[in-house]
Order: structure tokens, then C-alpha cells, then sequence
């Protein structure tokens, strides 16, 4: 079928009415119409060439699908680096790979010696397997692959280490040597939302409502980590003090740019002031976000019992996640508490 030029421009503007309003519509018309000029339309009789099946298609429509999820480019890329390497060693196609190809992978994996001269960890071994699961059962979940692969590899068991969190005396070391107010500031963001370190750094001032202490939080891990958290009394005076009179713009700048409200402080330096805070204190960890992160979780969890409101304040897509990598060790405690009072 033949198209003129106003028809083909018709025909693609049909199919942005969902995404643009009226006025964008018309824009992008006027615009193709411009750059069209001295332009014929030619019909293409001959046949597409077909698509190849090969480790780069997949590797695409994986990430394209991933995104429609909603997951974050920066995991992502974290699950590419992983796969990746294992189409680079097995030289296989996607579509040839099977059962014993993973089993193998991982074994050589287990046995290999690392940049240090050490083998690898049991973690790491569990995190390959972990994004290998994703990947492979979403081929097979959305028929890119004929067999279910991953049914017949048993899942790497990733051993569990106490989680650190700083304990009570330490938090309230911290706050005596918190020194400037943006380091008071920041030290009781942490306590009282547990926000990730792009979470942090993302957060604007519009984002807080200071009388109801609510903040919205839009820049999570995934799309599905967008919500609301709550201010400390004690974090919403540390803020209001370090912000002064500003009401628009990110809470924290860096110090080159301090009269900028456009521009966003850098992941590495809130990194550096959490830990020079955790360093003065004398904290038996290293206080990176992470570790006040799961310390907020823990006292919220010890304070409630309420996993769920736990796991919601988080930002995670389910409890469980919040049970294994965040509040195992106090739900051990809670139990032998219980076991023990019962003796």
C-alpha cells in the first residue's frame, strides 16, 4: 500500500495520541513536514529479512523487557554483566544451552581463583546462579526458549552472615559527632527512612511535606519503590535547619556547586560522609547508607513487629525480601526470646 507524505505523517501521529497531547501532536506534523521536504516515498516491495535468533536479539529483548517492568537500568546492567560472560565462555547460543551447561558453569566458577589469588565466595557463586534463574526462566516464561532449563540446577544456597547494623549507642555517638548540618542532616535521613543512596541523592525539596513530616520518595531501586515515608521530629528539624530558606531544588548539593539547586550531589560523597560519621563515632562496622539503611530496619521492626510495614517503608516488592536480607537476624532473636520464655 502507497502513502503520501501527509498520509504516512497521519499514520504516525495515530500512533503518539495515546503518548501526546494536541498541541505536541501538531509539533511533531509541522516538524515532519519540514525535514520531509525534497523527500519521495517510495513503496519497499521486497521482503524483510528475517530476524536473528542470536545471544545479542536476546540479550535485547531481555533488557526491553525488563525495563517494561519497571527495573532499574543500573540492575540491568548488573544482570548483563553476569550473563554475558557466560555466553562468552560457553560460546553457545541461547537456544542450545542446557541444564548441565549451567551446572558446569558454576562448578568452574566455584573452582576458579579471583584477582586477590583467592577462590570465589560462596555469595558470589550464589549471585550468578541467582541472575542466571532470572534470565532463563524468563526466556522459557516467554517462549524463547523450548525447555524449562533451570528446573534441573539445584539453587546455590548463599550463607547467611549476621547482618550488620550499628547498635543504639552508636547511633546516638554518631549524632555527637555529626559536625556540619548537612551531616546532621543526612545522619537522621538515614535513622529515620532507611532511603538507599540514590534515594538520597535524588531527593528534592518539594518531595517533603514539613508539617506532615511525609516524604515522597520517586527514585528508587525500581519503578515499584515509589512512596511514602516519614520523618523523624528530630530528621525533619536537622533538614529544615540545613536547608534555610530554600523550597525548591535537591536537599543535598555539592559543596562546588552550593548555590545550585539543579545540581545533584554525588553517590560517592554521601557514601563518605556516612562513613566519616560511623569512623568518629568508633563504630564496630563500616557505616556505609547500606548499614543505616538495615539498622532503620531493625529498630522499626523491633519497635512494631510488622514486617510488612517494614518491607512497604523499604521499598521492597515482597516480605520475603525483607526477611532474608534484612530483618533475619532479629526474627532469630525474637523466636529464641519466645522459646526461651516459655522454658
Amino acid at each position: 500500500m502507497c502513502m503520501t507524505k501527509n498520509e504516512l505523517i497521519n499514520d504516525v501521529a495515530a500512533g503518539l495520541v495515546m503518548t501526546l497531547s494536541e498541541d505536541h501532536l501538531e509539533l511533531v506534523k509541522a516538524t515532519f513536514l519540514v525535514k520531509m521536504q525534497g523527500y519521495d516515498i517510495h513503496e519497499v516491495n521486497t521482503l524483510p529479512s528475517a530476524e536473528v535468533k542470536n545471544n545479542d536479539f536476546i540479550l535485547k529483548r531481555f533488557t526491553v523487557d525488563m525495563l517494561a517492568r519497571g527495573v532499574k537500568e543500573s540492575s540491568i546492567k548488573s544482570y548483563l554483566n553476569i550473563i554475558r560472560p557466560f555466553f562468552d565462555y560457553t560460546r553457545l547460543n541461547f537456544m542450545e544451552v542446557t541444564s548441565q551447561h549451567i551446572i558446569d558453569y558454576l562448578a568452574v566458577k566455584k573452582m576458579a581463583v579471583n584477582i586477590t589469588g583467592k577462590k570465589n565466595s560462596q555469595s558470589y557463586i550464589a549471585g550468578i546462579c541467582r541472575v542466571l534463574f532470572v534470565f532463563f526462566e524468563w526466556a522459557y516464561r516467554k517462549h524463547h526458549i523450548e525447555q524449562d532449563i533451570m528446573r534441573d540446577v539445584d539453587r546455590v544456597k548463599e550463607r547467611q552472615k549476621k547482618k550488620e547494623r550499628i547498635t543504639p549507642e552508636e547511633m546516638e555517638a554518631c549524632r555527637e559527632c555529626a559536625q556540619s548540618d548537612r551531616e546532621k542532616a543526612l545522619l537522621e535521613l538515614m535513622l529515620s527512612t532507611g532511603l538507599r543512596v540514590g534515594e538520597i541523592t535524588a531527593l528534592k525539596i518539594e518531595d517533603i511535606d514539613f508539617q506532615t513530616r511525609r516524604l515522597h520518595v520517586r527514585e528508587g531501586k525500581s519503578d515499584s519503590s515509589e512512596r511514602d515515608v516519614y520523618l523523624s521530629i528530630r530528621a525533619r528539624n536537622a533538614i529544615q535547619k540545613y536547608i534555610k530558606k530554600r523550597y525548591a531544588g535537591y536537599v543535598f548539593r555539592p559543596t562546588r556547586n552550593i548555590l545550585d539547586d539543579g545540581v545533584q550531589i554525588g553517590k560517592g560523597t554521601i557514601e563518605k560522609i556516612a562513613k566519616d560519621i560511623g569512623e568518629r563515632a568508633g563504630a564496630h562496622c563500616k557505616t556505609t547508607v547500606h548499614i543505616y539503611r538495615k539498622t532503620f530496619a531493625s529498630e522499626t521492626y523491633r519497635r512494631t513487629k510488622n514486617v510488612k510495614m517494614v518491607s512497604l517503608l523499604l521499598g521492597h516488592a515482597n516480605t520475603a525480601i525483607t526477611e532474608k536480607y534484612y530483618l533475619v537476624d532479629d526474627l532469630k532473636d525474637i523466636e529464641y526470646q519466645a522459646l526461651y520464655a516459655v522454658q
